[in-house]
């Protein structure tokens, strides 16, 4: 994970450790967890995407034969 979605982490379980119910963070520290998860849904698709070409390039017909005579 990223730096600042770490800190973020780190943070609630803090606040969560103490009991305390609110989380408040700067707008500095908002604007970073935002880019951070940005870039990881960004990277999520793509790969997403990727995995769909690769799937779809290597997709092979398979025949499977079932018999069950003393079913």
């Amino acid at each position: 994970m990223s730096l600042h979605i770490n800190r973020f982490v780190d943070l609630v379980k803090a606040h969560e450790a103490r009991g305390q119910r609110d989380v408040t963070i700067s707008i500095k520290d908002a604007k970073d967890l935002h880019g951070d998860i940005t870039k990881l849904l960004l990277t999520v698709t793509e790969l997403q995407r990727q995995l769909l070409d690769h799937l779809l390039e290597s997709q092979q017909e398979i025949k499977v034969n079932l018999a069950a005579s003393k079913f």
